[in-house]
């Protein structure tokens, strides 16, 4: 810590982020284990899946109307007051669940309460931490709540393991830590510069001109925003096969599912988020993703070499490999998916922007899965791993041309 050199309000922020952070892994826990558990404990069909996994980028959809409002604050304390009793408190009516659709339900009020908390989460980063450390701090927060996250899920696991029925009982707990996570982060004070500028008019259209203004002069951004597009279409698609994969192919229990799905294919984030965010500092963004979305690939490769082996101890030791190695590349896209935007927006306000991020993954999310459906029932679930590597492919291509192009001075902000 000493080596960061923190003043007195970065210290402070710090160690409210971490606290935080500790209880955020118990709703990071949920997003995770959501697909196991209504494919197992629910019997979710193929099309159920597919929705589960549409739930959390289409609630973001109305990210750029709160991050407008956000952009406009001079404190964020309401919109995370907001979010703890409507997006994190309403998971305790998974006690009255009694189907798949229902479970959607609860899931998409808590996913929606994303689309606030990330762009004012950013907001804080960016206010309150200087551009040299911000992305070793938001890595130290990211290893404890990985930790948080994995713990959790091996015990969630063994748990389920021994009764599926206490699934209500992991997200009622899940839910009240998520609310102490909101509450805390609500006593953040943010250091608000004042711009000179005086608050323009606000309407519902004035986060669609303001996206729109963005994406046209700061080309950089746009471009990012397509990369990520590639990228999502691939990470996305793959989500509705794997619990199909997973438990109907390889046949794994609870517990090895979460250690592969989870505990394996996060330990990336653990172990490598604090020096991912030191390179994330000294890195440009696009030759940052471009090795990033190529690590991607070993996950569906390695499903596509297990297949052959039927469900065997060598299938799930192959697919294992592939989720810790995948797990490395995920840090790395982790990082980028929540600090590079504040790179993009220079001396703007950040929070409009990674609200532009966030609102941008609705679209492929109502599309990745839809394409991941129409593949599974026309040519299989194998399908969907190789096309998968095709757009993270495409991803990794694209941002390193995108880097060269940035280096020669031919992909620059236009003037407003």
């Amino acid at each position: 810590m000493k080596k960061l050199n923190l003043n007195p309000i970065e210290k402070k922020t710090f160690y409210l982020l971490l606290l935080g952070t500790f209880f955020a892994g118990f709703i990071m826990s949920v997003g995770n284990t959501q697909d196991i558990i209504a494919k197992k404990a629910l019997n979710a069909e193929t099309w159920q899946l597919a929705v589960l996994t549409m739930i959390w980028p289409v609630s973001n959809l109305f990210s750029i109307w709160w991050g407008k409002l956000i952009e406009r604050a001079d404190s964020l304390r309401k919109f995370f007051i907001f979010a703890a009793f409507f997006g994190r408190l309403t998971l305790l009516f998974i006690f009255y669940i009694n189907n798949v659709n229902q479970f959607i339900l609860i899931l998409f009020l808590m996913h929606s309460a994303n689309s606030i908390i990330i762009p004012a989460t950013n907001k804080i980063y960016q206010s309150n931490i200087r551009k040299e450390i911000r992305g070793q701090i938001f890595g130290i927060t990211m290893s404890l709540r990985t930790l948080t996250l994995l713990v959790l899920s091996y015990f969630i696991g063994r748990l389920l393991d021994w009764n599926e029925n206490l699934f209500r009982v992991t997200i009622a707990v899940s839910a009240i830590c998520g609310f102490i996570n909101c509450m805390i982060l609500s006593s953040i004070k943010i250091e608000k510069k004042d711009t000179g500028k005086p608050k323009e008019r606000y309407n519902l259209l004035t986060p669609l001109i303001r996206t729109v203004e963005i994406l046209r002069t700061n080309k950089p951004f746009a471009h990012f925003q397509r990369n990520f597009t590639f990228y999502g279409m691939g990470f996305i698609m793959m989500q509705p096969a794997l619990p199909i994969y997973l438990v109907d192919k390889l046949q794994l229990s609870y517990t090895h599912n979460f250690v592969g799905k989870i505990i394996l294919a996060n330990i990336g984030l653990l172990l490598l988020s604090p020096l991912l965010g030191k390179k994330h500092d000294s890195f440009h963004p696009f030759k940052f993703t471009s090795m990033a979305f190529g690590g991607l690939i070993v996950l569906p490769v390695s499903i596509l070499i297990s297949s052959l082996f039927g469900p065997s101890t060598t299938a799930v030791a192959i697919v294992f490999v592939g989720f810790f190695l995948f797990s490395i590349a995920m840090a790395g896209i982790n990082m980028a998916w929540n600090m590079s935007s504040i790179h993009f927006a220079g001396n703007d306000d950040s929070s409009m922007y990674q609200s532009v991020h966030v609102t941008i993954t609705a679209l492929r999310g109502v599309l990745a899965p839809l394409l991941s459906l129409f593949l599974i029932n026309t040519f299989g679930v194998m399908t969907v791993f190789a096309v998968a590597i095709g757009f993270l492919a495409l991803a990794s291509i694209f941002s390193y041309l995108d880097y060269r192009a940035v280096q020669a001075g031919k992909l620059v902000v236009r003037s407003k």
